[in-house]
């Protein structure tokens, strides 16, 4: 039997004048089915912001409906309700995985 998933970049925006957490804009991740990567120029990312932005990344990897709302809501906020960043996740391909 054979599934899909997209697989995902999530990347921090927002003004980093508002940050009140140590992101920077840019840093960020990848998601290729079940793996998280440090986006290439990422050395670090809160692991606060990590566990708020998990319970999405499945949602997110399999959501194909137009009129589900994980397939146009884009940004999440920071954890911390000080923070003005954001991360944003973007889908990128559709690959093919199989169970066994």
């Amino acid at each position: 039997m054979k599934y899909y998933l997209f697989n995902l970049e999530i990347e921090t925006i927002g003004d980093p004048k508002t940050f009140n957490c140590s992101h920077k804009v840019g840093d960020g991740l990848t998601v290729e089915g079940e793996n998280i990567s440090l986006k290439p120029g990422t050395k670090q990312f809160s692991h606060y912001a990590l566990s708020s932005l998990l319970p999405y990344v499945a949602a997110k990897q399999r959501a194909e409906q137009e009129t589900d709302w994980m397939f146009f809501e884009t940004d999440i906020a920071c954890p911390d309700p000080k923070c003005g960043a954001k991360f944003r996740f973007k889908r990128g391909a559709k690959k093919e995985y199989e169970y066994h």
